[in-house]
């Protein structure tokens, strides 16, 4: 169901977000992106991708590179497995 504007209810995002962190996690194998980039290829709104690629972040999943300039977007890059 959908809230204001279009808008995916939160709990629709959260429900989603193991299997968008895994194509995710497939597009990162490939190398470093940014959130609008990620945003682009999985055909899903800016603002769900930013909360499912901060939650990998939290965990360890991903991490942000360093920014060439201050107006730059961040890039994620995935982490290797440490098993």
């Amino acid at each position: 169901m959908t809230g204001r504007a279009g808008l995916r209810d939160l709990g629709e995002v959260l429900r989603d977000e193991l299997v968008e962190q895994d194509r995710i996690a497939e597009l990162l194998r490939s190398g470093p992106k940014t959130l609008p980039e990620i945003a682009a290829a999985l055909g899903r709104p800016p603002h769900e991708v930013t909360k499912w690629v901060m939650a990998m972040r939290r965990y360890g999943r991903v991490q942000d590179l360093p920014k060439p300039r201050a107006d730059d977007y961040y890039q994620y890059q995935l982490v290797e497995d440490r098993r």
